[in-house]
């Protein structure tokens, strides 16, 4: 009797807690003027945590790219699986790995990014990612081309070997951190930039003003303070809303139309 009552004192708790959820997600979602729905964004959580997920997650693609070179080699034999089926398996999951891995470390060094006082720390730092990529298929690539197990035919081989290929050019695609931010950028952009700033679900720049002509395209925007655009990807401050509020962009990553915003001006 008393696990029936704390089994129905749980269910309804937790039924009370739903309403309070859409409530707390409905409170984050507002319509603006120009009718867009405005959502405020949460805090996007420790480098930290970030960082060892993507380390976790690289050294895994490793392991799946030693297990490719040893199926290659005939170390290990699945009779159930056909070995093409095998290799090709290992390999996409080793994509897996290395482009979430890169994800999440991209994510870490927007949360905290490295300083630019060392330019080559910098570039390693931020390229990491593509830096795993190229260890995690290369060697794999090259050993296909080279190594030379008679129990496979070639056309195995050649769909192994062109598998592995497209798997490094996607892989390095993800892995390239586009957009890049130092400790110093973001620290002066955390600085300048006072009060709310928006950005669109796709885009890269964010603006201080919900009414920026380059944001007539998007239904949605995301709100929140300068920190959590450049945390959630978006390094650079759109210039004309800028040089509308006079903003002092030396220091800071910008969309690159200072020109048109002077025109504008």
């Amino acid at each position: 009797m008393a696990e029936k009552k704390e089994r129905k004192i749980v269910e309804v708790a937790s039924e009370a807690a739903e309403p309070a959820k859409k409530t707390a997600t409905a409170a984050r979602k507002k319509v603006n003027a120009d009718g867009k729905t405005v959502i405020e964004v949460a805090p996007a959580g420790s480098a930290t945590g970030y960082r060892i997920g993507a380390i976790l997650l690289w050294i895994a693609a490793i392991t799946f790219e030693i297990l490719a070179i040893l199926t290659y080699f005939g170390k290990i034999n699945i009779t159930f699986i056909p070995t093409i089926a095998w290799l090709v398996g290992l390999i996409v999951l080793d994509l897996v790995c290395v482009i979430i891995g890169s994800l999440l470390w991209k994510k870490s060094n927007k949360i905290d990014p490295a300083s630019k006082a060392n330019k080559l720390k910098f570039w390693l730092w931020n390229n990491l990612g593509l830096i795993v990529c190229i260890v995690a298929f290369l060697p794999l690539i090259l050993l296909l081309f080279t190594g030379d197990n008679k129990k496979l035919d070639k056309k195995t081989k050649t769909i192994a070997v062109i598998a592995a290929v497209v798997a490094l050019a996607i892989g390095g695609l993800c892995s390239i951190d586009w957009n890049p931010i130092s400790k110093e950028e973001k620290e002066a952009a955390v600085a300048a930039v006072q009060g709310e700033v928006y950005w669109t679900p796709f885009g890269k720049v964010y603006h201080t003003h919900d009414d920026c002509g380059s944001l007539n395209n998007s239904d949605t925007l995301y709100k929140g303070t300068a920190q959590d655009a450049i945390e959630n990807g978006r390094t650079r401050i759109c210039s004309f809303c800028a040089k509308k509020d006079s903003i002092d962009t030396s220091n800071m990553l910008t969309d690159g139309n200072e020109e048109e915003a002077k025109e504008a001006d």
